[in-house]
């Protein structure tokens, strides 16, 4: 049977050949925040990066498989191109960067499938930095590096913050005429 010029087909849990395309930049965009962000690292449990966004975005525009996706290969190929490479992979962490977009996709395409966008922007991006940042991959920190409770607990108030900022960027992102024309349709 040959697919109609028009007919969506899906390729790994992405709707179509596009939304893959967005997610590889996504991704990128991920990789390269996090390495420039490497600078500002105070110790190996503390860190001022935006890494997440992408990831979220990717999550939030076309669901859990691809934010999953989008997470688990930057968490890849920023360990591969840090001065640790491949063998300082720490795959809690790596799960961690996965379950910051599968949470941003399962809150907005099957938790609150409907409603207002700026709500579900809001859910998506707090409960990806909940579960993937604040619980996932601070036990991995404590469980890999015996990173001590107190410093792990600095974290809980530093990624409510990145939230905040990420979900006002992300607002600002989803409004923009240009961003909505280059998606093309695509994700929500």
């Amino acid at each position: 049977m040959k697919n109609k010029p028009n007919s969506r087909v899906s390729i790994l849990g992405f709707s179509d050949l596009r939304s893959l395309c967005i997610s590889a930049l996504l991704c990128a965009a991920a990789v390269v925040i996090a390495y420039l962000c490497k600078f500002l690292t105070l110790n190996i449990s503390i860190r001022i990066t935006f890494e997440n966004m992408p990831i979220i975005l990717c999550g939030y525009l076309f669901g859990p498989i691809p934010g999953l996706l989008c997470g688990l290969c930057a968490d890849l190929v920023s360990t591969a191109v840090s001065q640790y490479g491949i063998g300082g992979l720490n795959p809690i962490l790596t799960l961690g960067a996965g379950a910051v977009g599968f949470t941003a996709g399962a809150v907005s395409h099957w938790i609150l499938k409907k409603g207002k966008e700026s709500i579900r922007l809001w859910v998506s991006v707090f409960a990806a930095h909940i579960i993937g940042n604040i619980i996932i991959k601070s036990f991995g920190l404590w469980l890999y590096y015996r990173s001590p409770l107190p410093v792990l607990a600095i974290r809980i108030p530093q990624y409510l913050a990145f939230a905040v900022i990420e979900f006002l960027l992300l607002s600002l992102i989803l409004r923009s005429r240009g961003i909505r024309k280059a998606l093309g349709g695509v994700g929500n």
